[in-house]
């Protein structure tokens, strides 16, 4: 048997519906985990940013790993799913999974299991993990009636944590993990398996509701036509959560409330006394002031997956501990997992104290000293600035070291003539360091393997592309030295944190590499698609060059130098060739930041 018809044999007569909006290239790593787990994936495009779903799905599409549907308008949730379910006719049970979801190997073969245990079993609910695969508020819970509902609001949260069983929250995740499927009142709709049968007797999902409460309301109805729900403790799903919303906060709670209001006054209203729905009202609509106000005075982003192709280690490879330095940094965000997804235990360094449950990640700080577990670690990341490395290299040899890929930048080449003389002195540091950094390799017989990114970003804690849509959404403009022509070509962290890994491979040759992203676009063109991704409509401020001259002697524009103008219009291009010929480098265009 050919190994395609073997996976094929595998698949579970599932089929699996994405409701899509602006999750980024999250959402391919979402289809990847759960493709071949299935019969078919269906994902529905709701109104993302024209053109988006096809760059990040196009190559997926293109090989039957799934099929897409554009809806050109958000069409909220519900009625996502909807589409996706009329897409799949013929199948009898149909998974609904969050783009922002990355599904463990035997994830559905888990939930179709449970599901086939019984004929009323219409409903399953995945085990939902965070990213550090702690159990996630919301896979397993209770329905919040008005009355649990008024009782957490007079202290039943707080008293749910000291005593629980007395005092059951709504969210059963502080609950003891069942070793076994167990029936509860709700699961969430980030991950559930649905009996075709039940679904057509119960009902679609209600499309009055747009994005919260939906999943409740149907739980609901199940329950209500003697279907059963159950929760299955062994299919696991790392949920990213809160992609789609991440650059409308105020938006998603608007209808997170607005679905509350629905969810009380479709099922409950005719069953408690009139005098309490005032008070709900009241209730409901104060918590959106007070999470609108979140909202708005600390944006943010939510947990990244961050492009980690697996979470969920197949086959535990116990790989030799690798040693990461400046490991608290965004990059080193992405790269721990994908250490840790290949069977590599991980000693991170940073300078704050930190600590991990996790037996396979240890912090460390180097002034701590030496400790046993740290002796003999001959593979080693350096993600800190390269001159602080410089400082710590005898702490390297005293532990081991044998191969180190140390990440510096090109900076080095753009900005040694820059009109800031800060900028200067950071390129001629960035030169100096790498010669001492390869000159202690050859003293030390240590390998060395430098990579120079050229402008990475995660969308949150780059000094990049997250300063710029900062910027945007503080201010609604973005100031330009016309024509800002100059190309540029932004490296996703998640490919960066990939070249890091690959990097290690005793094959892959010492030297140096240049890492630039997949796509090569004018600098106009970059900005103007972070407005799109921020849902800011376009507004460029073009500044006379005599005024950015000027700024050579002035602090800048709110932080942006006269250097950072004056490049606007030069080209910052890189070869990653030798990267691709060595560490199999192939990095993504710009998408989304996620």
């Amino acid at each position: 048997m050919s190994s395609e018809s073997s996976r094929a044999t595998n698949r579970s007569p599932v089929s699996v519906v994405i409701v899509n909006h602006n999750a980024g290239s999250v959402l391919a790593e979402c289809v990847r985990s759960v493709a071949e787990q299935v019969s078919e994936v269906v994902v529905v495009d709701n109104g993302s940013d024209p053109g988006s779903a096809e760059l990040i799905l196009g190559g997926l599409v293109a090989e039957g790993a799934c099929k897409l549907l554009i809806s050109p308008r958000n069409v909220g949730f519900s009625a996502g799913c909807n589409l996706g379910i009329e897409a799949c006719p013929k199948a009898s049970d149909i998974l609904i999974l969050n783009p922002d979801c990355l599904a463990a190997p035997d994830l559905v073969a888990r939930l179709w299991e449970t599901l086939q245990s019984g004929s009323r079993v219409g409903m399953v609910g995945g085990f939902l993990q965070n990213l550090d695969h702690t159990e996630q508020r919301g896979g397993r819970r209770f329905i919040p009636t008005p009355g649990r509902a008024l009782a957490r609001g007079l202290g039943g949260g707080f008293l749910a944590r000291i005593h629980p069983s007395l005092f059951p929250d709504f969210n059963l995740n502080d609950q003891p993990l069942p070793s076994a499927p167990v029936a509860v009142e709700a699961v969430s709709g980030a991950c559930m398996l649905l009996r075709r049968a039940a679904l057509e007797d119960a009902g679609r999902m209600d499309e009055g509701f747009f994005l919260h409460c939906e999943d409740l309301d149907l739980c609901l109805r199940f329950r209500q036509r003697g279907w059963g729900v159950l929760f299955d403790p062994r299919a696991r799903v790392v949920h990213g959560k809160g992609f789609c919303g991440r650059r409308k906060p105020v938006f998603v709670e608007w209808h997170k409330h607005r679905g509350m209001l629905r969810f009380y006054n479709k099922h409950f209203r005719s069953r408690y006394p009139a005098i309490l729905f005032p008070f709900v009202v009241l209730g409901v609509w104060l918590r959106f002031v007070a999470m609108a106000g979140i909202g708005i005075f600390r944006p943010g982003h939510p947990s990244r997956i961050r492009g980690t192709r697996r979470l969920f280690a197949e086959t535990p490879k116990n790989e030799p501990p690798v040693g990461v330095i400046g490991a608290s940094s965004f990059v080193g965000q992405a790269l721990i997992p994908l250490l840790k997804s290949r069977g590599s235990g991980v000693v991170a360094y940073s300078r704050q104290t930190r600590h991990s449950e996790d037996v396979s990640l240890v912090w460390r700080n180097f002034e701590d000293g030496i400790s046993q577990g740290e002796i003999g670690i001959s593979s080693w990341v350096s993600l800190c600035p390269l001159p602080q490395l410089v400082g710590l290299l005898s702490k390297l040899t005293a532990r081991g070291a044998r191969r180190l890929v140390a990440l510096s930048s090109t900076s080095r080449f753009t900005k040694i003539e820059s009109a800031d003389p800060a900028e200067r002195r950071l390129a001629e540091s960035l030169r100096e360091s790498e010669a001492a950094v390869l000159k202690w390799g050859a003293n030390t017989g240590v390998e060395i393997v430098i990579l120079r990114p050229t402008l990475v970003y995660d969308g949150v804690g780059d000094k990049n592309i997250a300063a710029i849509a900062r910027f945007i959404n503080r201010w609604g403009w973005f100031p330009l030295l016309a024509p800002a022509s100059g190309l540029r070509q932004p490296l996703h962290v998640a490919d960066a944190a990939l070249a890091c890994v690959e990097a290690l491979r005793p094959s892959v040759p010492a030297g140096a590499y240049d890492l630039s992203g997949g796509e090569t676009l004018s600098y106009r063109e970059m900005i103007a698609r972070i407005f799109a991704w921020e849902g800011v409509p376009l507004k460029f401020v073009e500044l006379p060059p005599g005024l950015v001259r000027l700024l050579r002697f002035l602090p800048g524009i709110c932080g942006l130098s006269a250097g950072v103008f004056e490049r606007m219009n030069q080209n910052l291009v890189f070869d990653h060739g030798s990267a691709a010929d060595h560490l199999g480098f192939q990095p993504r265009k710009f998408v989304p930041p996620c």
